[in-house]
C-alpha cells in the first residue's frame, strides 16, 4: 500500500464504529456493505465498500484522501451535485492507521430496474445496447429515440461537469454508468468513482473494459478519452448492438449529433469534440427527436408482390418470375442470421408494421425472415410437404391404423378442440420448460465473480485468485453442458438447446482461456502484454461467440417462459 498522507480535510471514520447491513455486491477489488444509522448529506443512504488486500496492496491511499477532502473543499452547491449524481468517496474508513475502504451513497432507487422475471438489477447502460425485442421482452422498457437522446444529453452535462472538477471518469463503460427514465428527464449516475482520475492522479490503476478500449494503445486517463468513449456509447444506443461503430443510425435521426459522434470516433484526439461540444445538439434533439422508433414504411399497393402458382415442376423462383416478366431475383445479401454480423445502418430491433407479425415467435430463431417473393413457390411446397407430415404424424399419434380420419369422442370431427393426445404433449412441452428453467435457475450466480477477475488479470493484481475463479466457471459451464445434454427437450422450440450448448461452451473456452493468460502472466505481467497475447484473443473470440449464442437463445426462450410462467431472462444472467 503506497502513498500513506494524511489529506487535509478527509473525513475518517472508525469500521469498528459502524453499523454494518446487508452485503450489496461482491467483486475482485472489495465487498460492498449497506451501512445503518448513516445518511450521505444527511440525505442518502450508506454503503462501505471494504477493499480485499490484494487490492490495498495496489491502493495508492493518498489519492483516495484526495478524492474525499475534494467534496468539503468544492463549494456547497457542487458538492451536493458531486455526491447527488455519482458514488463518490465521501469518507476513509479505517482500522488503527490503516485504511480499509470508504464510505459512499448507494445507488439510488431509480437507478434499478426489475427486469420482467422478478430480478432487481443496477439500471447499466449495457441494457440498452440491445434490439427491441429484447428490452420489451426481458427489460419490459423500449427508450424512444428522444428519451436515448436525453440520456445522452444528462450523460454529456455530467462529463462536462466533472471535467471542469478536475475528474476524468478513465473507464468509461456501460457496466459503470447507470441510467433513469423515471423523472421529469432521463438521468445518469456513475458508480466505480474511485477508479476515476482526479488532476491527472489516480487511486487504482486505470483499465479499459474490453470492447470499450480505446485505439491504437491511447492511454485512458485523458478527457480526450473520455470523449472517445462517450461517441462510442452515443453509437452503440442507436445501432442496439453491444459492439459497432457505424453512426449511420444515430445521423439517420438527427444529422448533427451523427456528425459529432463521427468526429468523436476518429484516431487523432485533439480532434474529438469534448462532451460540452455536443450539449446543443443533444438539447435540440432531446426536444425534437420523435417519441416512437420510425417503422419501415409499407410497400406501395402499385408495386406490391404477386404471388402466382408456378407449374408443377417449375425451378424455384417461377412464380415471381411469371408475376413479373423477369428472371427470379437473387435472395438480398447482408441479411444477418442469428448472431451474425449487422449491415450498417440496419437496425436490427425496429418494430414491424401495423399489424405486421413480430420479429419473432416461440418456435421461430431470429433471421428468418422472408427473403422474397422470388422463394414463395419453394415455401409453399416445402408447407405442403410439412403439412403432410403433420397430418401423418397426427393420424400415427392418435392411434389409427391408416384406414380412416381421426374422430374424438362424441362424434365430432377434431377441428378447434384438444385430442387428449394434444393435450399429453402440450404436458410433455411444459414439463420440459420447467426441466431447463431448473438447470438455468441452477446457473444462476456462476458468473458473478468472473467479471471482477478479468479486470485483476488488467490489473496485474490477484493473478492466482483469478485464475482460480476462472478454472471454478470453466468446470461449472463443463457441469452445466453435461446436464442440458441430459435433458429431454424435443417439444420445445427447435434451436434452442443447441443455442444454450454453444453458450455455455463458448464461455467455458473463454474461461480456460483466461485462466492459461492469469497462469502464464503471474511471472511477468503488464496490461499491454495481457491484451496483446494470443490467449486474450481466443478469449474475446470465445466470449463473441458466446454473447451471439445467447442473445438467440433468450429470443427463443423468454416467450415459451412467458407461455408457462417461468423465469424471463436478460443475455448476461447467462
Amino acid at each position: 500500500m503506497t502513498g500513506a498522507g494524511t489529506g487535509a480535510g478527509a473525513a475518517r471514520i472508525a469500521r469498528s464504529d459502524l453499523v454494518l447491513g446487508r452485503p450489496l455486491g461482491d467483486g475482485g477489488q472489495g465487498r460492498v456493505w449497506a451501512v445503518e444509522k448513516r445518511l450521505v448529506n444527511r440525505t442518502w443512504p450508506v454503503a462501505f465498500k471494504e477493499y480485499h488486500p490484494k487490492a490495498l496492496g495496489e491502493l495508492r491511499v493518498d489519492v483516495l484522501e484526495r478524492m474525499v477532502a475534494h467534496l468539503p473543499s468544492r463549494p456547497a452547491s457542487e458538492g451536493r451535485w458531486l455526491a447527488g449524481n455519482t458514488a463518490w468517496p465521501a469518507a476513509l474508513v479505517t482500522d488503527g492507521q490503516d485504511v480499509r475502504g470508504f464510505l459512499m451513497r448507494q445507488i439510488p432507487d431509480e437507478y434499478f430496474l426489475t427486469l420482467r422475471g422478478g430480478a432487481r438489477k443496477p439500471a447499466g447502460f449495457e441494457f440498452l445496447l440491445n434490439p427491441e425485442a429484447y428490452l420489451r421482452n426481458v427489460v419490459g422498457v423500449v427508450p424512444s429515440p428522444r428519451q436515448l437522446f436525453g440520456l445522452l444529453l444528462a450523460l454529456a452535462e455530467m462529463l462536462d461537469r466533472l471535467h471542469g472538477l478536475g475528474v476524468v471518469a478513465g473507464d468509461l463503460s456501460p457496466k459503470n454508468l447507470l441510467f433513469s427514465l423515471s423523472g421529469p428527464r432521463p438521468g445518469c449516475f456513475l458508480i466505480d468513482c474511485d477508479a476515476m482520475g482526479l488532476h491527472g492522479a489516480w487511486a487504482l490503476e486505470p483499465v479499459q473494459t474490453p470492447a470499450w478500449q480505446l485505439p491504437g494503445g491511447e492511454r485512458a486517463e485523458t478527457r480526450q478519452g473520455d470523449a472517445y468513449k462517450f461517441a462510442l456509447l452515443a453509437v452503440r444506443l442507436f445501432m442496439h448492438e453491444q459492439q459497432g461503430q457505424d453512426p449511420a443510425p444515430l445521423r439517420a435521426l438527427d444529422p448533427a449529433v451523427g456528425e459529432l459522434a463521427a468526429r468523436g470516433l476518429g484516431a487523432d484526439p485533439a480532434r474529438r469534440p469534448a462532451p460540452g461540444d455536443w450539449l446543443d445538439a443533444l438539447s435540440r434533439a432531446a426536444e425534437s427527436a420523435p417519441k416512437t422508433w420510425p417503422r419501415p414504411a409499407p410497400p406501395s399497393p402499385a408495386h406490391a408482390p404477386t404471388t402466382v402458382m408456378p407449374p408443377v415442376g417449375a425451378p424455384r423462383g417461377a412464380a415471381s418470375a411469371a408475376a413479373s416478366g423477369t428472371p427470379p431475383a437473387a435472395p438480398p445479401t447482408g441479411v444477418p442470421g442469428p448472431g451474425g454480423p449487422v449491415p450498417a445502418g440496419v437496425h436490427t430491433g425496429r418494430t414491424p408494421a401495423a399489424g405486421g407479425a413480430p420479429p419473432y415467435g416461440p418456435g421461430q430463431r431470429p433471421g428468418t425472415t422472408r427473403k422474397g417473393s422470388g422463394r414463395s413457390a419453394g415455401c409453399v411446397v416445402v408447407l405442403l410437404l410439412v403439412v403432410a407430415f403433420l397430418v401423418w404424424r397426427g393420424l400415427g399419434d392418435s392411434g389409427s391404423d391408416g384406414g380412416g380420419s381421426a374422430v374424438e369422442p362424441g362424434g365430432g370431427t377434431g377441428t378447434g378442440a384438444s385430442t387428449p393426445t394434444t393435450s399429453a404433449r402440450q404436458e410433455r412441452a411444459r414439463d420440459q420448460a420447467e426441466g431447463l428453467d431448473k438447470l438455468l435457475t441452477d446457473n444462476s450466480g456462476h458468473r458473478s465473480g468472473v467479471a471482477d477477475a478479468v479486470q485483476s488479470l488488467l490489473r496485474c493484481t490477484g493473478l492466482r485468485d483469478a485464475e482460480s475463479v476462472f478454472g471454478e466457471a470453466a468446470e461449472a459451464r463443463a457441469t452445466l453442458v453435461e446436464r442440458l445434454d441430459a435433458l429431454d427437450l424435443d417439444r420445445l422450440p427447435t434451436g434452442l438447446a443447441g443455442d444454450l450448448r454453444t453458450a455455455w461452451r463458448s464461455s467455458e473456452d473463454a474461461d480456460r482461456a483466461y485462466a492459461r493468460l492469469a497462469d502464464d502472466a503471474s511471472g511477468s505481467c503488464s496490461s499491454d502484454s495481457i491484451v496483446s497475447s494470443a490467449d486474450w484473443r481466443e478469449a474475446a473470440e470465445a466470449n463473441k461467440r458466446a454473447t451471439a449464442a445467447k442473445k438467440d437463445f433468450v429470443a427463443g426462450w423468454n416467450p415459451v417462459a412467458g407461455e408457462y410462467g417461468l423465469t424471463t431472462l436478460a443475455w448476461t444472467d447467462l
